[in-house]
């Protein structure tokens, strides 16, 4: 096993990541080799899939799309989740032009070219000493202030 994925799997069998699967935040769904995807729970039944590439983690951010299980495909973005910071974060604008990353520093697509969040937002650039567990988190926060998770277009 290489060394990223090797630091991984041990996030992923961590103590804390372990504590979001029992409090039903999020859940693995399936991994092959650096590339993991889960389901992110946030209130209100709403709720996400995201496939992260995790090659080079720890030292490299994870770089994530939005997915959907069922197709086995990135997310078509008339179903991303929206308003809120959701808006912002899985923008319509941006994520779209780049192959559906979050707009959000953690991410590794995100962070190339935005060097000024690196001091805007220091608690939220990744580093060595963020885990699997920090991007779930954000991602959940994000997701947690979403009023829309529909097709855009329908009533919320």
């Amino acid at each position: 096993m290489d060394p990223d994925e090797a630091a991984l799997v041990a996030d992923l069998t961590s103590e804390r990541f372990e504590a979001g699967v029992e409090r039903g935040w999020w859940a693995l769904i399936d991994r092959s080799g650096t590339t993991a995807i889960f389901h992110i729970v946030a209130m209100n039944g709403r709720a996400i899939d995201i496939s992260l590439d995790c090659t080079g983690y720890p030292g490299s951010a994870p770089a994530g799309v939005l997915w959907s299980s069922e197709d086995s495909n990135p997310l078509e973005p008339k179903f991303w989740p929206q308003g809120g910071r959701a808006s912002e974060v899985f923008s319509l604008t941006w994520s779209v032009q780049n192959g559906g990353s979050p707009y959000m520093p953690f991410d590794r697509r995100a962070i190339v070219g935005h060097d000024p969040w690196r001091t805007q937002h220091p608690r939220h650039v990744w580093g060595t000493d963020k885990t699997i567990v920090d991007y779930l988190g954000l991602i959940r926060d994000v997701l947690r202030t979403a009023t829309k998770t529909g097709p855009i277009g329908d009533a919320a």
